[in-house]
């Protein structure tokens, strides 16, 4: 082969990656990945039904331990299975009451149609977020947090974030602080609840935005937001069943039956949630399970690295216990091991 056609086999691969370069973001700082290795990845062979055990496991003891329910509950008597039935009911109408759904943040389909844009730019994105101080507040929160900090100094301002965190980080950022304050815990009962699950939410939004940078970058915003919807299904039947019991003021909540109600209607609820909202179909099919796509499996390894980071950082499993449940969830070593770094450390907590 000639001198002149290695030149032009360069220039041809030079070319075809300034283009995946440029489709991944503008603006976005290197910061933003943790590690070279965990862009433009192909896909790693993860086996969903294996990875939805492991994962329907640690999410079922985030649950009993949230609602400090015995690790052997005894049978539930007549009365509680009596309002058991009642919150099923309540939640499996067709119209629900809309006391039980979290309003859609206002400014959602705006930054979504901000990200479907490839026009839009950084700046749109600032004017967005400066509208509401509390909303810059926390943004700012999260960009200083473990979670996303990539520099030693403070970061004080939000072009100061896009400069550090990049534009992809800071849409998932906003979506973040946006939804944040519906976990805020107010209710007597249980309140361990909202704030340990957004604790693990913004740890596993986190992990799952970085599992997308490796396998199909352009799926990185969308990857969060799926997380963040799923985490919204627990707190409708959390409040639920709350209410639920609210109607038999005799009897004290069942902690087991809690977790049971969480367990089995979660997902439906967060569905729900979606399609209310007016998602996009692929984020619907992802928590629906049936898209087969990126999102599924970006899904739940956020959500099973998430709640593995936050049961470490409260001293819940050791490091070991948590190598053990990745490898048996079957998630490759390399994945975790980009991801970790940036989800580990101290409670997230909202309060």
């Amino acid at each position: 082969m000639t001198v002149l056609a290695y030149v032009l086999i360069g220039g041809a691969l030079l070319f075809i990656g300034a283009i995946a370069y440029r489709r991944m973001g503008r603006g976005r700082a290197a910061a933003d990945i943790p590690s070279a290795s965990l862009v433009g990845a192909i896909e790693p062979p993860i086996e969903v039904p294996q990875l939805e055990a492991v994962n329907t496991e640690m999410a079922h003891r985030l649950w009993k331990l949230a609602f400090g329910a015995p690790s052997q509950p005894p049978p539930l008597v007549r009365a509680h299975a009596r309002v058991r039935d009642l919150i099923c009911a309540i939640l499996q109408v067709d119209t629900l009451d809309p006391s039980y759904f979290p309003r859609r943040p206002t400014l959602l389909p705006q930054l979504i149609q901000a990200v479907n844009d490839p026009a839009a730019d950084s700046e749109r994105i600032s004017r967005m977020i400066a509208r509401d101080p509390v909303l810059t507040a926390d943004v700012l929160r999260l960009a200083n947090s473990s979670l996303y900090r990539a520099s030693p100094a403070p970061i004080e301002t939000i072009q100061r974030a896009i400069t550090v965190c990049g534009v992809d980080a800071l849409r998932g950022m906003l979506a973040t602080a946006m939804l944040r304050p519906v976990f805020r815990a107010s209710r007597t009962n249980f309140p361990r609840l909202p704030r340990m699950l957004w604790d693990r939410t913004e740890r596993a939004a986190r992990a799952a935005e970085l599992y997308a940078a490796k396998v199909r970058p352009e799926d990185r915003f969308e990857a969060q937001l799926v997380v963040l919807l799923s985490a919204l299904g627990p707190l409708v039947v959390y409040g639920a069943a709350l209410d639920g019991y609210s109607r038999a003021p005799q009897l004290t909540p069942n902690p087991s039956l809690f977790v049971d109600l969480v367990d089995s209607l979660s997902l439906q609820m967060s569905q729900r949630i979606a399609r209310d909202w007016e998602t996009s179909p692929r984020l619907s099919a992802a928590l629906e399970k049936s898209g087969g796509e990126t999102l599924t499996t970006a899904l739940r390894v956020g959500e099973l690295l998430g709640t593995l980071s936050f049961f470490e950082s409260q001293t819940i499993i050791a490091r070991k216990q948590r190598l053990e449940v990745v490898k048996s969830a079957g998630i490759p070593q390399e994945i975790v091991d980009g991801i970790w770094p940036c989800i580990s450390g101290k409670t997230l907590s909202v309060d």
